[in-house]
């Protein structure tokens, strides 16, 4: 054997030697290189000497010659099949030689077998073909991505592959050229930052050293990625080349599909990080690009995480390893470094990661080669571990976390600049984030916030914001103190906020007001401090701060305290009072810090700027009156003074009393700092002395508070005051109203103190009231109006209190005449022209005259004049006043009060637009009825150790105004008298809750204000309700059981009173349903009948009656819903049991689309249910059954607020709650969504939104179980899919499609049950949900202008894109074996019975991402596809056919080689047995896409299918032709071999297409048998192919019969061995083309002459020259054409006869006898036609001639063939027909050639007679002048040649 293989390595070598040229050597190399190499193989020592020696002969001759090309695709086959080790590295060497050698094109072919299998070779060979594969990537600038579905490379399958390219990929992507010269890298290391990606280390030192390793690289990736240096790319310019190749091929989804395995796109992802911090900008770019286009991995994986730690960090995390030097990795540059950090900050997981999280985080920090840009990502990242990490793993780490943070904050305390600033900043908030989830650390150390603290002074502002962030987040870690804090961290976090509380830094200001607030309870008086001393800041944000630290707690909250500890959650008052007394006097010792602000003319009060001591005295007095009653609810106010007034109801008035009475005793002084109060007096004192330029409010302020205690306190402290009333008087003509009333208030209190005995004191006092009447009188411009209306005022308050004091001495302390003076002084105030005069007039007359008759001269006329004053005045105020003055004037003078009481009944109703004027009316009312058993006059009892006097007014005065009200205004059908009444009844309940009057006559109250609940005035509905309130309070049990069963039934059943309907009730706002035909506006039932009868349509009457009814109806429900928001308080425990049916209407009313009626309902809900979740979730089955109900309800309201609120109930649920509603709940929904109306429709869209989300996340198997999520599924899809698609209403589809597909995507494996329903349910409504627009076009393409063809494809590139299309292969993601049996058996029926052209193209495209993403799934079932498709593929539609064309390719893959030719014998059906160029022109390109997408399967039934394709090349249609000459190449290269190798079937088929009907069969199988006659003899054949031509040939002339008489000549040709064994054979062929010659068709007659001619040329030994010559000659002579006249017929005419021409010389005999006897006339008639033709005839008579002299025999010496008369002739006709044919240079140059044949022939012959001689001599010498030199030369030559 291995003798054998020298002798061939011998005969080789020799080949190799005797190749004496380079192609020689190539074609001896292509031949003889790989079976040599192949010898490598061998067991035998010596034969592998001997290959080597032949080896290096070779290189030696084809190194230095790179012309030479090698084998380059028979070694890449050699290479991947061959086991043997050494032969594979031999051959790679050689294919490493001739790779460059080769042209782009096959280069590109190659990658894929230079890539696959990569990953199992040696790493030295998969560094050489990666260096290979390299270049060439460079030189492809676009990557075929038209199929982007494709797998090259198989890479799905041989994933490891992939991985092990890009491994050595992202090597090439992070190398950089070395810089050795210290300038270049000084200028590089600027340009790219601290750490330049273009070393990756740092500036390499002047001298020349050993390039630094790159970052991210090892030495030893180095060599690989360099080719250990040899890469020329590598050191030049080209490198930015490569780079941007390999990201071309790394962004290409052609070669990484998506249906890749999940590490492959990781390794992508990974490369493409590489090359963003790439210095090359092409290359970064382009790297940036791709990780914006693939798809991210997830970044929740561990797997994905670790590898970008591993890539961050280096090799062992950044830590060299011993004897390992050679393969550790680096850290990755900046930039990349940066790109990472990026995705850290999005991954939960990467917070996990312990330690590398942290070590990556102190790498940004303080890495050697850090930069600004890294610190920040750093600091993002430790922010994103803070927030996003487990408890379990912050907690060991937070120490060093904010250790290491605050080391950078320290380090990098001055440096400025806004990136520095910002990266301390992030510091300072990522340090405040860890506080959040581990604060024990913070508590510990204090000393971190109170660093905080300090550096928000001292830092740039930009430091400042990010500092008060961190301190406000970390304010959580220290909240609640009492959980961790002992005293001294009390005090010292205390002592952290009052240091920052006054500071210049609004900053810190503002974060010691939030720490007081955040940390301490509301109990804690220092930060009640901090609070007070902020309130006024100049910042808005330290105000509001402030304030809500100074905003007591609701009174339940108060008492839930008590009832939780029993202690109080306020502030004491006497030791905040005592704290901030020694707080001024601190702030009075360092007033120079307290002023070191801009105090912009503020003035300061001991110590605090006034404005925030006028707030300290509103807290104080705030605090005092909680304190004594915790149920008190105080008001914001402007004016203190009403507001102390309104407030104090009679228990707080009871309750305050009490408390001050336990503050204060009777040896109490108010200089004497150790009593309680003292202090607070002081303050105010302190605050009424204060004389500044800004201290109205002040002032005002510090009167309300005094007057409240004056009032309230016992006595002993007014009358301590009562010798200081000259301190007082100043305040008289305060320029603030409400300051002139305190006072003049506090007057009346002290200055009648202690009057009872004839004393100095009286005489003073006297002598003051006399002092202020002259003020009153005194009317000159030196009093001003503030002192006259001050003074007024106090005049009423001290009469009034003399009054009230000392009813029986009054006179005797003030004399009457006095009296009467100071009383007629104010009445004639009231004729004043100013209305505050007017208005204190009225103040003092009823403070006077409700203590008792007023002392004037006629008491009557006075109050009349009040009346008038009351009646006639603008003034809103002034009105108010004087109807107060009237009710106290009737409460002290009762037999005055039937006049003001007629006075009040006739003019309540006319003002009911001013409500308040009608309350106070009401409150008067009830003063004069019940005298000072009203509650409205305890306010007046203002002397705290005097009762007021005991009420003379009896019961019958209550009786008769009640019955007023209730018979005769009540009832009223006027809604401004039912109004006025309603308020009234309302304050005589309020007011008079005690009168037995009132008590007795509730029952009627209460039906009064339930049909007044109805009234169509909204104020009339909340006043009523107000008054049902307070009726069921004062009722006994059986009334409220009433009132409560009368609500329910009102608001959930729609029960309410009827109202009775008169002639005068108004039904309508004026105007409302328009106007009368007299122009009446339609109020009253009268007009609304009127109206029906003038219409003379009486029964319109009803429908306007109804349309009352129904506004009623809403109205009368949210009368109810007022009445409801006033007993809920008190009648839980009654309304328990309809809770069932309350709860679900009062939840829906919530959402009510009537403003007014939503928030009534809401201030219900908020009454009654106190814990809303709570309730909600006990009465969740009630309720959404409610409003699933109100989603269908007759009225829209219903619907709209239904709608609205089940889209805020669904918020949250769990899949239990609502599981079982789901169906309902969409179909309600969907029902609403196709509503008439729109805002119904707009709320329905809502809930639909809600619905989606709450759906897909229960399809989620990331939020729910499987067995939820698959429960939720079994009821949504269905639904969705049958009754939501398919819904006539256009939102409803939509939005079911969108849920749909939201499903499909997130659903996951949950989705298998359902695939094929949603796949087929999505593939209809590809069609149904297409635009209607295309549709009309498809009618109307003519009219726009649009071909069908590009409607089409406009339609199907709209299925392709539409988001259906991405449900569907969301659905192929989940498909395995257990769906695919169903789903095929649903595809099989779609493509079936689909109509539309969407859903076939769908359908097609399903099928082709199943193959390629499902594949073993798909196999079992491709069988029965591919059977169907074969159908499918007929459809009408171009678009469609070619779709399911591309279906079947992939398809092709799949199925058994049995049915795959089942399914070419169908194609070769449709291509060979029909004429429709439809059938013809799909089974062509179906052909094609199996050829392009199966091609391995194609291959395996190629002999099955090249024939078809052969003879679809010769189609007469150049579309159809073209596709099968495209499948042709690709699979036979075009060669000639392929006919060879598949001859038997070829010949087969077309034998059998020669025997078809059509003759277009005939015409294309004819071409292609001469096309096969033309490259191969078919001897063996010609038995039967023969007759079949002769067959084809006989009969008339049809279109194409001359493919079939010119295939007959080139089948003889290809025959010769079978002719020449049949000779008999050659005249029935010749006859049979002699007889199609003389055919008449001169299309047909000119191939058929040209045939005999070929025919005849060939055949030699056939003569038949004197057969054919008189039809020739007869045809030249054009002598039997009739019709040659005719225009159009001449230029056939003139074919046929230049085919004759040519034939006549193709027949020309060759027998000597015959040559002698016919020449002659041969001659004779060819020099004749050559001068009377045109030049075209003329060209092919010069052919025959020459045919004629090349058969001419001048041999023979028997006879002369040719006669001397003939040759003149023959050169005188060529000199006139060609060769001064000066037109055609080409006639010519065939003369000139003929002659030259001539000379040839003759010369040195007898034919050559001096006569021819001379006649040649003189046709060259005329030749010889021809103007073209290349004529004029031969001819010249010629001449000379010629011998004489």
């Amino acid at each position: 054997m291995a003798e054998n293989d020298l002798k061939l390595l011998d005969n080789v070598e020799l080949r190799f030697a005797l190749a004496d040229s380079d192609a020689q050597l190539e074609k001896t190399l292509n031949t003889f290189l790989c079976p040599v190499l192949l010898k490598l193989a061998s067991p035998t020592e010596a034969v592998r000497s001997k290959v080597v020696g032949i080896l290096t002969h070779v290189n030696k001759r084809v190194r230095p010659k790179p012309a030479i090309q090698l084998p380059v695709a028979s070694l890449l086959q050699q290479f991947t099949t061959n086991p043997s080790v050494m032969v594979k590295n031999f051959t790679l060497i050689y294919i490493e030689m001739g790779f460059e050698r080769i042209p782009l094109e096959e280069k590109t072919t190659a990658l894929p077998q230079l890539i696959k299998g990569i990953s199992k070779r040696p790493a030295a060979q998969q560094t050489t073909l990666i260096h290979l594969v390299l270049p060439t990537l460079a030189l492809i600038k676009h990557h075929n991505e038209d199929n982007t579905t494709s797998d090259p490379y198989d890479f799905i399958n041989n994933p490891q592959d992939a991985i092990c390219v890009l491994s050595r990929f992202q090597d090439v992507l992070l190398y950089r050229q070395p810089v050795v010269a210290s300038h270049t890298s000084h200028h590089q290391a600027n340009e790219a930052g601290p750490s330049s990606p273009l070393t990756g280390a740092a500036p390499a030192t002047p001298t020349t050293t050993a390039p630094s390793t790159p970052d991210g690289m090892s030495p030893q990736s180095v060599q690989q990625a360099t080719y250990n240096g040899k890469a020329l790319w590598a050191s030049s310019s080209e490198l930015k080349n490569v780079k941007t190749g390999v990201l071309r091929f790394i962004c290409s989804t052609t070669a990484f599909p998506d249906a890749a395995p999940t590490l492959v796109h990781l390794e992508r992802f990974i490369a493409l990080i590489s090359a963003t911090g790439d210095a090359y900008y092409e290359a970064a770019s382009m790297g940036e690009d791709g990780l914006k286009r693939i798809k991210l991995p997830d970044l929740e994986d561990k797997q994905v995480v670790d590898r970008l730690f591993l890539m961050f960090q280096g090799s062992n995390k950044g830590k060299p390893i011993a004897g390992q030097e050679d393969i550790f990795r680096t850290q990755s540059s900046n930039v990349v470094k940066l790109r990472i950090m990026g995705y850290f900050s999005k991954s939960k997981t990467a917070t996990e990661a312990f330690p590398s999280a942290l070590q990556v985080s102190f790498d940004c920090l303080y890495g050697p080669k850090t930069n600004t840009k890294l610190v920040m990502a750093g600091m993002a990242f430790v922010q994103w571990i803070a927030r996003m990490s487990s408890e379990a793993a912050l907690t060991p780490i937070a120490p060093v976390l904010v250790s290491g943070l605050l080391k950078y904050t320290r380090e990098n305390e001055t440096a400025v600049g806004l990136d520095s600033e910002a990266a301390k900043g992030f510091a300072y908030v990522a340090i405040s984030l860890i506080s959040k989830r581990v604060p024990t650390i913070f508590r510990k150390d204090l000393s971190i916030v109170e660093g905080f603290f300090d550096q928000v002074t001292s830092q740039p502002p930009n430091v400042k914001t990010y500092i008060q962030e961190a301190l406000c987040t970390m304010l959580e870690a220290f909240a609640p103190m009492k959980e961790w804090a002992q005293k001294a961290d009390v005090d010292r976090i205390v002592a952290i906020i009052e240091a920052n509380v006054n500071k210049d830094e609004h900053q810190a200001r503002f974060c010691a007001v939030k720490y007081a607030t955040g940390l301490f309870e509301f109990s804690d008086v220092s930060s009640k401090f901090v609070c007070l001393l902020t309130i006024a800041d100049e910042k808005l944000e330290i105000r509001e701060e402030a304030k809500r630290g100074l905003t007591f707690p609701t009174a339940r909250a108060l008492e839930e305290q008590s009832a939780t500890n029993g202690e109080s959650i306020l502030p004491d008052f006497i030791k905040l009072v005592e704290t901030i007394n020694a707080k001024s006097r601190t702030l009075q010792l360092r007033s120079d810090e307290v002023h070191s602000r801009p105090t912009f003319g503020k003035s300061f009060i001991m110590g605090f700027p006034s404005d925030v001591f006028i707030h300290i005295l509103q807290f104080f007095r705030r605090l005092l009156i909680t304190s004594a009653d915790p149920d008190v609810i105080i008001e914001e106010s402007s004016n203190e003074y009403e507001l102390q007034q309104f407030v104090f109801t009679p228990t707080t008035r009871t309750r305050v009393k009490a408390w001050l009475k336990n503050m204060w005793d009777e040896e109490s002084k108010i200089d004497n700092d150790k009593k309680p109060l003292a202090g607070y007096i002081s303050f105010l004192e302190t605050a009424l002395n204060h004389q500044g330029p800004h201290d109205k409010t002040l002032h005002s302020t510090a009167l309300t508070c005094l007057l409240e205690l004056f009032s309230l306190a016992p006595s002993n402290l007014s009358r301590q005051y009562s010798h200081r009333l000259n301190w007082f008087k100043p305040h008289i003509g305060s320029p603030k109203v409400e300051s002139r009333h305190a006072v003049a208030h506090i007057i009346g209190i002290v200055a009648t103190d202690h009057l009872s005995e004839v004393s100095q004191q009286r005489e003073v006092f006297l002598q003051f009231l006399r002092e202020l009447v002259a003020c009153v009188k005194d009317k000159t411009k030196q009093t001003t109006s503030e002192q006259r209306h001050g003074s007024m005022l106090a005049v009423g308050f001290i009469l009034g209190r003399v009054l009230y004091r000392y009813p029986a001495t009054a006179f005797d302390i003030v004399p009457r005449a006095d009296f009467e003076d100071a009383v007629q002084e104010i009445v004639a105030e009231l004729d004043s022209k100013q209305n505050m005069f007017v208005a204190a007039a009225c103040i003092s007359l009823g403070e006077i005259g409700r203590y008792g008759v007023i002392p004037s001269k006629n008491a009557k006329e006075d109050i009349l004049k009040v009346i008038e004053t009351a009646k006639d005045t603008k003034d809103t105020k002034t009105q108010e006043n004087a109807i107060a003055a009237l009710g106290h004037i009737g409460v002290g003078n009762p037999e005055s009060a039937s006049d003001i009481l007629a006075f009040f009944y006739d003019f309540g109703p006319k003002t009911t637009k001013q409500t308040e004027v009608n309350f106070t009316i009401g409150e008067a009312i009830a003063c004069i009825g019940a005298g000072w058993d009203c509650s409205a006059m305890d306010v007046h009892a203002d002397v705290a150790d005097q009762e007021p006097p005991k009420s003379a007014i009896s019961n019958k005065a209550m009786d008769d105004i009640l019955n007023t009200i209730l018979n005769d205004m009540a009832p009223s059908p006027k809604a401004a008298t039912k109004k006025a009444a309603c308020i009234w009844l309302l304050s005589l309940v309020k007011f008079c809750s005690g009168h037995e009057s009132v008590k007795n006559q509730l029952p009627r109250l209460h039906h009064v204000f339930s049909s007044l609940l109805s009234d169509r005035d909204e104020l009339t509905q909340e006043v009523a309700s107000k008054g049902i309130g307070l009726v069921y309070e004062l009722g006994d049990q059986s009334i409220r059981s009433q009132l409560v069963g009368s609500l329910v039934g009102m608001f959930g059943e729609g029960r309410k009173a009827a109202p009775k309907i008169t002639g005068e009730t108004e039904l309508f706002d004026g105007n409302a349903l328009g106007q009368a035909p007299d122009g009446s506006s339609l109020s009253t039932y009268q007009s609304i009948l009127s109206l029906a009868s003038d219409m003379n349509q009486p029964e319109l009457v009803y429908k306007f009656m109804h349309l009352a009814s129904h506004n009623s109806m809403w109205q009368s429900r949210k009368g109810a819903a007022f009445g409801f928001s006033s007993i809920v308080a008190q009648a839980e425990a009654e309304l328990k049991p309809h809770l069932v049916t309350l709860i679900p209407r009062l939840y829906r009313y919530q959402y009510d689309p009537n403003p007014k009626v939503n928030e009534a309902m809401t201030s219900i809900w908020r009454a009654l249910v106190k814990e809303p979740k709570k309730a909600v979730q006990e009465y969740f089955d009630v309720i959404i059954k409610d409003l699933l109900d109100g989603m269908g309800a007759r009225a829209w309201r219903t619907r709209e607020s239904s709608c609205l609120a089940m889209a805020d109930l669904l918020q949250g649920r769990s899949v239990e709650e609502i599981e079982k509603y789901l169906e309902n709940i969409w179909t309600m929904s969907f029902r609403a969504l196709d509503d008439i109306k729109e805002s119904v429709r707009i709320a329905a869209f809502k809930t639909c939104r809600a619905l989606t989300l709450m759906t897909v996340k229960y399809c989620d198997p990331k939020h729910v179980t499987v067995a939820e999520g698959q429960r939720v599924l079994d009821i949504m899809v269905p639904f969705l899919l049958t009754k939501g698609m398919l819904s006539s209403a256009e939102e409803v589809s939509k939005f079911s499609l969108t849920t749909i597909l939201k499903i499909c995507k997130q659903a996951g494996p949950l989705l298998r049950t359902h695939i094929s329903a949603i796949v087929v349910a999505l593939l209809e409504g590809l069609t149904s949900m297409e635009p209607q627009m295309m549709n009309y076009l498809s009618f109307h393409t003519e009219k726009y202008q649009v071909s069908q063809e590009q409607l089409e494809h406009s339609r199907l590139n709209a299925a392709k894109l539409s988001p259906m299309m991405e449900g569907i292969e969301a659905c192929i993601e989940n498909v395995d074996d257990s769906v695919m049996s169903d789903l095929s058996a649903q595809l099989i029926t779609t493509i079936r019975k689909a109509v539309g052209l969407p859903t076939k193209a769908g359908a097609a495209h399903l099928l082709v991402s199943i193959c390629i993403k499902k594949p073993a799934v798909m196999r079992p079932y491709s069988d029965g596809i591919l059977k169907i498709l074969g159908s499918a593929i007929k459809d009408k539609s171009p678009a469609v056919r070619k779709s399911y064309a591309v279906a079947v390719g992939y398809l092709c893959r799949l199925t058994t080689d049995a049915e795959l030719v089942k399914f070419i014998g169908r194609l070769d059906g449709y291509y060979l047995g029909t004429e429709e160029e439809d059938l013809r022109s799909i089974a062509a390109i179906t052909a094609r896409e199996i050829s392009k997408n199966a091609s391995d399967r194609f291959k395996g039934v190629a002999s099955a299918i090249l024939p078809t394709v052969f003879y679809g090349t010769f189609d007469s249609n150049k579309d159809i032709s073209g596709i099968w000459k495209e499948v042709w190449e690709e699979h036979t290269t075009g060669s000639s071999s392929a006919v060879k190798l598949h001859a038997d079937e070829i010949l087969k088929q077309l034998s059998v297409q020669m025997t078809s009907a059509s003759w277009n069969a005939k015409k294309q199988s004819a071409a292609a048998l001469k096309a096969v006659a033309e490259v191969m003899d078919l001897s063996n054949s010609m038995e039967t192919l023969l007759p079949l031509v002769l067959d084809g040939l006989s009969g008339r002339t049809w279109e194409g019969k001359e493919q079939v008489v010119e295939l007959l000549p080139a089948l003889s040709i290809s025959s010769k061995t079978y002719l020449s064994a049949h000779q008999a054979k050659l005249p029935e062929i010749a006859k049979v083309l002699l007889r199609e010659s003389k055919k008449v068709n001169k299309r047909y007659r000119r191939h058929a002459i040209d045939a005999l001619g070929k025919f005849l040329d060939a055949f030699l030994e056939i003569d038949y020259y004197q057969e054919v010559k008189q039809m020739l000659f007869t045809i030249l002579e054009n002598s039997d054409d009739e019709d040659e006249d005719e225009e159009h017929d001449k230029p056939l005419q003139l074919m046929v006869m230049a085919s004759a021409a040519r034939a006549l010389g193709m027949a020309w005999t060759t027998n000597a006898k015959l040559q002698a006897e016919h020449s002659s006339e041969f001659v004779s008639h060819v020099c004749k036609a050559l001068i009377r033709n045109i030049w075209n005839v003329r060209a092919a008579l010069l052919e025959s001639l020459d045919k004629f002299f090349t058969k001419l025999d001048v041999a023979t010496d028997a006879h002369k063939t040719v006669s001397e008369e003939s040759l003149v002739l023959i050169l005188d006709s060529l000199l006139e027909g060609a060769l001064r044919d000066f037109k055609y240079i080409g006639l010519r140059n065939q003369g000139l050639d003929l002659v030259k044949a001539i000379i040839g022939k003759i010369e040195n012959t007898p034919y050559c007679t001096p006569v021819v001689h001379a006649k040649l001599k003189e046709i060259l010498a005329i030749v010889r002048k021809d103007p073209v030199p290349s004529i004029s030369e031969v001819a010249a030559v010629l001449e000379m040649e010629l011998k004489d």
